[in-house]
């Protein structure tokens, strides 16, 4: 078996190796891609991408619990995600602020989709009053956790939403930050699938695949099948995979990280932070304008996002870095305090 060096890759974490800007406005493991992966996707073996594909599927079903048939690989979550709304001929349901919602707007233009505004913690809830309305033939989409926001979508909310609605498409890019996962409850429901991918928690942001997880009724009818997907991407998945305690071990840490920001932000006067299971943490920006808070934080060198859905217009949104960038940003916000407020 012959192997080959692909065009050279490199991740997005080496490129700023030595960049003194502490980059908080992401939404990546702060640690990288695990060896194993680097290697897979540097050095690849020639294998037809068919037979890597039924190995890779195979393998997603023995981790996740799925039947290997129910598992279709994907180019990205997004790309699925734009492709299925552009061709569904019925109401779309959206739920702001989100993600996905945004996506909708700019790959449905021509549809009106229906919006359910999600809040954090309890707001996020979609009680029976929201979906006995919904039109039979509607498809909800809707992340789990939530970007910026990161909620998560309960099982008996998803369950309300499949009786409700046509199918209902899940985007769970961050579920490994979460530790929850709504894949048990959508083997059962043949109108639901579930998207995962390897971009965030994995630390593959420049060639990465996702998959997805429902009926083959359902894969048919979304047109999953025709995704195309790099070999090189699906050999540093299965290598992650088959190294999975490693990153499990970065994952801890992003966990660990967010509730010692959590519980710092609290203390401070100028920020209220949100409850989260993705690998950030948002925050309202109170007493100050939200602008005075960037640009102070810029000043230490850290860039954070700043969301630009309506009605979070004095929110942030920080990502989780590693321990050296967190103390960072906790210097900064303690310096910048007086500052800010005084």
């Amino acid at each position: 078996m012959s192997l080959h060096r692909s065009v050279a890759w490199t991740p997005v974490q080496r490129h700023n190796a030595f960049d003194p800007t502490v980059r908080l406005d992401l939404m990546q493991n702060p640690y990288g891609p695990c060896p194993a992966a680097v290697e897979a996707v540097e050095t690849r073996e020639e294998v037809p991408t068919d037979s890597l594909a039924a190995t890779f599927r195979h393998r997603l079903g023995e981790v996740y619990r799925v039947s290997a048939e129910s598992v279709h690989l994907l180019g990205s979550v997004d790309a699925a995600i734009a492709a299925i709304a552009g061709r569904h001929t019925g109401p779309i349901v959206a739920f702001p602020p989100s993600g996905t919602s945004t996506l909708i707007a700019e790959c449905a233009p021509g549809s009106d989709p229906a919006t359910i505004a999600r809040g954090p913690g309890r707001d996020a809830v979609i009680g029976p009053e929201f979906t006995t309305d919904l039109p039979e033939n509607a498809m909800a989409v809707i992340d789990s956790p939530s970007n910026p926001l990161g909620s998560l979508l309960s099982p008996a909310d998803l369950v309300r939403l499949s009786r409700a609605c046509q199918c209902v498409v899940v985007d769970e890019r961050f579920a490994e930050y979460s530790a929850f996962s709504l894949l048990p409850l959508a083997r059962e429901l043949d109108n639901v699938v579930v998207m995962r991918s390897f971009e965030s928690w994995a630390g593959l942001p420049e060639i990465s695949c996702a998959w997805a997880m429902t009926s083959p009724r359902l894969a048919d009818a979304l047109q999953l099948s025709r995704s195309v997907v790099k070999p090189e991407a699906i050999a540093g998945a299965m290598a992650t995979l088959e190294d999975r305690a490693s990153v499990a071990a970065t994952l801890k840490l992003v966990r660990e990280e967010r509730s010692r920001l959590y519980r710092f932000l609290r203390k401070l006067l100028f920020l209220e932070p949100l409850p989260s299971w993705a690998p950030f943490v948002t925050a309202r920006v109170t007493i100050v304008p939200r602008q005075d808070l960037i640009d102070g934080l810029a000043k230490w060198g850290i860039r954070v996002h700043a969301p630009s859905e309506p009605g979070l217009e004095q929110y942030v949104r920080i990502g989780i870095g590693s321990r050296t960038a967190m103390d960072r940003l906790r210097t900064a916000l303690l310096e910048l305090g007086p500052e800010l407020v005084g």
